[in-house]
């Protein structure tokens, strides 16, 4: 895969991703020859086959929280990414909820898949790590999970910064500034909220304070869809004065030039 983001999936709630109205797999980052992977959702593997991803190039699988869209497939990607383990490589950066679990809730990584990897890398926010010539730093968030992280890429020429789920507060936006390129969980239309999540509204708000070059909205909830995407960037873009657009899946983005291709032939939405 070429220098680029791909969007293996933009569905955000449990009617989206059930129905696969939108795909659900995460997204893929290709950073000066380094493939990441993000939030590996329901169907991750399967997305990926169709848009010609090999997960064993794959050098880090990062998880931002334990909620299902986001991590379902972790243990069967890093079963693919290192051929059970046969092939140890790679590294998993996680929340402490998706490797540890708590009281309520069992790990989201198995033991087995822990063995798999060279490395795990159970991470609070405000935390700094470098993988090859990628510097990745953690963010604070506020939802459900409160063990949820985001995460900013920094390469030598550019940044592109992760917010998932996540509510708005002048703290969580202020982690971004200086993001060439943000991505963005909003799972609701301006008229809709929910604790945990943002909307249209609160993403204005968000990109006023971060003032990235470009941004681009993923991870939409079934209200947000009927609402039509489109339109509610073509507002948000308005009052934030921040070029903004809403991903599809298979949409490819080059972060240095923001020139964006879709790849809808090989990512067609499964038959209902």
């Amino acid at each position: 895969m070429e220098n680029g983001v791909l969007f293996l999936g933009t569905g955000g709630d449990s009617i989206v991703v059930g129905k696969q109205i939108r795909a659900s797999g995460g997204i893929v980052l290709e950073l000066d020859g380094n493939q990441f992977l993000l939030d590996p959702g329901p169907g991750c593997l399967a997305r990926a086959r169709q848009a010609e991803v090999s997960i064993r190039d794959t050098i880090a699988v990062l998880v931002s929280h334990a909620h299902t869209n986001h991590s379902s497939e972790l243990n069967a990607v890093l079963e693919a990414m290192t051929v059970s383990g046969l092939d140890r490589t790679g590294v998993v950066v996680c929340s402490k909820k998706v490797a540890d679990g708590d009281d309520k809730e069992f790990p989201v990584i198995k033991n087995r898949s822990k063995e798999f990897v060279e490395r795990m890398l159970v991470m609070g926010p405000g935390a700094k790590i470098g993988i090859n010539n990628i510097t990745i730093r953690t963010t604070k968030t506020q939802h459900y999970d409160s063990e949820g992280i985001g995460f900013i890429f920094e390469t030598p020429k550019y940044s592109v910064g992760y917010v998932p789920d996540t509510e708005f507060t002048d703290e969580i936006a202020d982690q971004y500034k200086g993001c060439g390129m943000l991505i963005l969980n909003c799972k609701y239309p301006r008229d809709m909220k929910e604790p945990g999540h943002l909307n249209s509204d609160d993403v204005v708000k968000f990109l006023k304070r971060a003032e990235p070059k470009f941004a681009v909205l993923t991870h939409f909830g079934v209200k947000m869809l009927e609402a039509n995407p489109m339109y509610e960037v073509r507002d948000i873009q308005r009052d934030s004065k921040v070029e903004v657009i809403a991903a599809k899946d298979g949409l490819f983005i080059n972060p240095t030039s923001f020139s964006s291709r879709m790849r809808q032939a090989t990512l067609e939405p499964f038959n209902e």
